[in-house]
């Protein structure tokens, strides 16, 4: 058996690494509990994407994001960090390829392996196994790799990005995992210090580009998030992805491919009707 005992005190003590598939998912996910580990210094986290996609026009014809847009992203990460009180030097970047992550399967598990030998953690942190982004998924897939062929011997949590699903009848799949390998971390002393941190990421939190209707991470998102306590998944490697998840299998899986696959082309579709829905101007 791979799966350990953690408490959370442990989480609050131990050699803590966050392993990001884009830039702000660890303050999202792990922001109160980065802010109430007792020692700073002893927290990493390990960012796996460029960040270069988000945000990004949803009509090719509408424009594009800055070419600087991964330098920006790592700025903001660095500035989140040093909000908490996190050393710089405990951030590092692998610049894998937005979006992509799926098709460097081999390449990301060799590194993450690499990086977790280096930093050493006592506990790592991913993304959710059934999270709505392909490089979440990715990410939680290459990490329980390393676990069952004994590269990783750490207790592995997992953290919740897009837990909202419309398609289940709680909205909530967090009500669906197995309870008693729930934790939860109290973070409302936090709340609005893990809100600042939210807010250095202004690439996320602001409208920079003409073409974006909103940005990528709304008020509402973000005053929810900061609601909520947050939530770790103690992870088991040997039960198969899906068996920890209550209610109908098929549905979940059907709900799952809609939402991860769906939205954008979703978001695309609706902006190409708003597109040809405004008036156009006739000179004379």
């Amino acid at each position: 058996m791979h799966e350990k005992s953690v408490a959370v005190d442990d989480i609050l003590s131990s050699r803590l690494l966050i392993i990001a598939p884009h830039m702000d998912d660890e303050v999202l996910g792990c922001g109160g509990t980065m802010l109430l580990h007792r020692s700073k210094e002893q927290v990493h986290c390990l960012y796996v994407t460029a960040g270069e996609r988000s945000p990004s026009p949803l009509l090719p014809w509408q424009g594009r994001a800055n070419q600087d847009l991964p330098q920006l992203r790592e700025q903001e990460a660095y500035n989140a960090l040093a909000h908490i009180g996190i050393p710089k030097d405990n951030a590092t970047f692998m610049r894998f390829a937005d979006g992509r992550l799926t098709n460097q399967k081999t390449q990301l598990a060799q590194q993450l392996q690499r990086e977790i030998e280096r930093i050493d953690p006592a506990i790592i942190c991913v993304p959710f196994h059934y999270d709505l982004h392909t490089d979440h998924i990715a990410v939680h897939r290459a990490v329980r790799k390393l676990q069952r062929t004994g590269a990783v011997t750490a207790p592995v949590l997992e953290y919740f990005i897009y837990f909202r699903w419309p398609l289940i009848r709680e909205r909530d799949i967090r009500r669906r995992v197995p309870q008693n390998r729930l934790l939860q971390i109290d973070t409302a002393p936090v709340a609005a210090a893990k809100g600042a941190a939210i807010a250095c990421y202004q690439s996320q939190t602001q409208i920079l580009y003409p073409w974006q209707e909103a940005p990528v991470l709304t008020q509402a998102n973000i005053r929810q998030r900061l609601a909520d306590p947050e939530y770790l998944l103690l992870s088991d490697p040997d039960r198969p992805l899906g068996a920890d998840l209550s209610g109908s299998a098929m549905w979940l899986r059907i709900a799952h491919l809609a939402q991860t696959y769906g939205k954008r082309p979703k978001d695309q579709l609706l902006a190409l009707c708003k597109q040809f829905a405004r008036p156009t101007t006739i000179q004379q």
